[in-house]
C-alpha cells in the first residue's frame, strides 16, 4: 500500500516537473527552482545585487542552514553540505508547515541555488548530483505536501 501511495505522488508531482523544465533561467532562479545543467556566463545583474544584499544574519536563513553563513561568500565546497543541512531541516519539520514556512523555506533554496549558479563549475561532478538529489527532493517534498492538501 506505501508503495503503490508513493508511486501516486509521483505521478502527481510530474505535471510541476514538466513546468520547471519548461520554464526560463531566469524564472527558475527568481522562484528557487532547479538550476540548468550547463553553466553560464554570469547571473543577471538584478540575481547579483539580490544576492549581495542578503545579510549573513538573516534568521530564517540561519534557521535552515543550522548557520550563520553569507551566501554571496560561500566557496564552492562549502555548498554541498550548506545543502545537506537544509534538506535536513526540511525532513525534520516539514509536516508542521504551512504555506508560508514553505515559502520562506523556498527562498532559502533559491539563495542556495544563486551561489551554485555562480560556483558549479568548480565542483566536482558527484557533488553537482548530490546537489541536484537535494534540489529535487525538495521539490518532491513540497509537491507531495500540496497533493496531500487537495486531497484531505
Amino acid at each position: 500500500m506505501k508503495s503503490a501511495s508513493l508511486f501516486f505522488l509521483f505521478v502527481a508531482a510530474l505535471p510541476l516537473a514538466g513546468q520547471a523544465q519548461n520554464a526560463t533561467q531566469e524564472e527558475l532562479l527568481k522562484r528557487g527552482e532547479l538550476t540548468g545543467s550547463r553553466p553560464t556566463s554570469s547571473l543577471p545583474a538584478q540575481a547579483r545585487a539580490a544576492a549581495r544584499r542578503q545579510p549573513a544574519s538573516d534568521p530564517v536563513q540561519q534557521h535552515f542552514l543550522n548557520s550563520d553563513v553569507n551566501l554571496a561568500q560561500t566557496t564552492a565546497d562549502q555548498l554541498p553540505d550548506l545543502y545537506e543541512r537544509f534538506i535536513a531541516t526540511t525532513r525534520d519539520e516539514r509536516r508542521q508547515w504551512n504555506a508560508q514556512q514553505w515559502e520562506a523555506a523556498a527562498q532559502v533554496l533559491a539563495r542556495l541555488n544563486q551561489r551554485y549558479e555562480q560556483v558549479r563549475t568548480d565542483l566536482p561532478l558527484e557533488e553537482r548530483l548530490r546537489i541536484r538529489s537535494f534540489q529535487g527532493e525538495f521539490y518532491t517534498l513540497r509537491s507531495a505536501r500540496t497533493v496531500k492538501e487537495k486531497l484531505d
